[in-house]
């Protein structure tokens, strides 16, 4: 599904950019509920909406539950702790020059035919 406009803005100007560029890295959470997940991140929306895959969560008892794939939703999320060996920074930068360099397409409904 196409994102909208309003999400769009949201993944280039809040730090959700930092989680977009962070895809395909392994990331921990911690939610609001204390249980910790741990996993690859492998999408994030422009809401701050997580999919993780190979993920471990780890509940307040210590309980241990292995899941294929899961899904956070931004609001239960209340830190995300990235890889010590990333730079931040250079990952945002790295993830707006390649947004910059794709070109954007015209939807076909509004392209001229050529007659």
């Amino acid at each position: 599904m196409a994102a909208s406009s309003r999400e769009k803005f949201y993944a280039n100007n809040t730090l959700a950019v930092l989680l977009i560029a962070m895809e395909n890295n392994n990331v921990r959470v911690e939610t609001k509920n204390e249980s910790l997940i741990k996993g690859r991140l492998i999408n994030c929306d422009g809401f701050g909406n997580l999919n993780l895959i190979n993920a471990t969560i780890i509940n307040v008892r210590g309980t241990k539950i292995k899941v294929d794939e899961i899904y956070i939703k931004a609001s239960s999320v209340r830190y995300v702790q990235l890889p010590s060996k990333i730079n931040p920074i250079e990952e945002i930068e790295k993830h707006i020059s390649r947004s910059k360099q794709r070109k954007p397409q015209m939807p076909a409904k509004y392209k001229k035919e050529k007659t």
